[in-house]
Formats: structure tokens, sequence, C-alpha cells
């Protein structure tokens, strides 16, 4: 299989499961649950003690589509490659990966950030451009941004997104969106829950499939509660009197109340592009 084809699998699939975990014993386990719940692009971290082993084991399967994250170098690159690895993720700019990729016919994800390592990464001959942490820079407000001027790029995004802006990233023109923590927590992981791993694949795979149709379902079994709907608005007072007849609050009323910075309340509503301290999750293992 040529590199355009594992690209154009890549693309229908959607989805890439990245598996980071303590040990390989647990990555197997995460695999075999990701599987059973349709997700099956899956991309192993360098990470992982033993993560050679892991992919040459994966690589076995027919069932799996398997590459290797966190590859830096080429040296690097040739050693995945050399246990089965069917296409290279890296989370930097790191163009002499190209040529390593080309040689064996495995496709190159290159890291990239900022549009110049975007072009950067395309022109050096990427298969795809992974953008990464898409996140910290802003998410899918970010994106649509970039799109505006790059509108030729294939891209993956990456980085510690949540399940809200998930729907909002698999309705813009991307190629793939590559899912760490949010697809497999770590607890789950540790206390072994490989079943709820399994279900939450499947309401992934089924989000992916159809997010206008499944986004409430996907969300249910995300954890994360409805979007309160918002308050009415209040009646246009006409003539100094209220549109049913009753007098106006005085405006000192109707002003906001003013809450100190420190007001954890003050804070509820700002979007993850805000300045503020930017909280590390287990999608920024590239921080410690």
């Amino acid at each position: 299989m040529i590199p355009r084809e594992l690209i154009a699998l890549l693309e229908r699939r959607r989805l890439v499961a990245e598996v980071r975990t303590s040990t390989a014993i647990q990555a197997l386990s995460v695999v075999d649950a990701l599987v059973a719940g349709g997700v099956t692009t899956i991309e192993v971290s360098l990470t992982i003690p033993g993560a050679h082993e892991i992919l040459g084991h994966l690589a076995t399967r027919s069932d799996v589509l398997v590459g290797a994250g966190a590859v830096l170098d080429p040296h690097q690159a040739k050693d995945v490659i050399s246990y089965g690895a069917r296409f290279i993720a890296s989370p930097i700019l790191a163009p002499d990966l190209v040529a390593v990729c080309q040689e064996a016919n495995v496709a190159c994800i290159l890291g990239a950030l900022t549009p110049s390592e975007i072009i950067a990464a395309q022109r050096a001959g990427a298969d795809m451009v992974k953008l990464f942490p898409v996140e910290a820079l802003g998410g899918p407000i970010y994106i649509r941004a970039l799109l505006q001027q790059l509108t030729h790029v294939s891209l993956q995004v990456a980085g510690g997104f949540t399940a809200e802006h998930l729907a909002e990233y698999l309705t813009l023109p991307i190629r793939t969106v590559a899912v760490g923590s949010l697809l497999v927590p770590r607890v789950l992981i540790e206390r072994g829950n490989w079943q709820a791993i399994t279900s939450r694949a499947h309401a992934f795979v089924e989000f992916a499939a159809n997010p206008h149709v499944n986004a409430a379902r996907f969300l249910s079994v995300m954890g994360v509660a409805p979007r309160p709907q918002p308050a009415a608005r209040p009646q246009i007072a006409v003539g100094g009197v209220a549109a049913g007849g009753v007098l106006p609050e005085p405006a000192a009323a109707a002003m906001p109340t003013m809450r100190p910075a420190s007001d954890p309340a003050a804070s509820a509503s700002f979007q993850p592009w805000d300045s503020r301290p930017f909280e590390q999750g287990d999608d920024e293992d590239w921080l410690r």
C-alpha cells in the first residue's frame, strides 16, 4: 500500500487513536478495546516502554492500521518502520523524516503549528500535517483563521481538545482527528475498564459518521451536560412603561453584578483561548 492509499484510508476513518500507556500490556488491552468499538487506526507512542514490540504485534493483525507517534528523528523512523509501522507521526517539523518514509512507502505526518511551519511541512513532502497542539492556540477558531488563507493543506488536528470542540472540528475541512485521553482516559486504563473504553470508541465512531444526529448521545457518553438555554430577553419599554403595562425596574437593578477577578464564577464563561493559565491535561504529556 503506497502512502497516497494510506492517507486515503486514514481520511475515510477520520479518527486516529493516540495510544499512550504506562506498560505494553495496557497498550495491547487498550487497542483490543478500541477495535471492539470500531476504532481501528492506532498510533502507538514511542513513549510507551516496549513500543517497538507493540508495533510488531499489531502489524500482524489484519483489523488494525498501525503507526508510530512521537517520532523525532530518522533513526527512530527506520526502527519503527522495521517493526511494521504503516505511518509515521511526529509532533514537530522534522523534514528529514520524509525521505525515510518515502523510501519505505510509509505515510509521513509532520507536526506544525504556525502558518509558516504548515507550509514548510507540506513543501518538505509530508503526506499530512499534524496541527499540534491545536487547543493551545485557540482550537476551531484558530483553524478557521488558518483555512481562510491556507486553502489547500491536508491537516490532522491533535492536542488536548474537548468533547464539545470535537463536534466543531468534524465540521471543518480537516482530514483526520488524532484523539488521546479524550478517547481513552487514563483513569479507565488504570482501572482496567476496557468495556468503558469500547463504549467510548463506539460513541466516537458514530459521532464521526454523523455529528449532527449523534451529538446528544456522544456528549452523554463523554459526561458533558447539555448547555443551558439562554435567558429570555427583557421586554422593551415603550414610553417608560413595559409592553405588559408594568413599570420597568430602575436601571441600576438591571446592571450585572461585578465580581472580582478571583471569583471562580467570573471565569465560568471563559473560552479556551482566553488569557488564563493553561491547565495541563492527559494530552499534554509533551509538557512534562
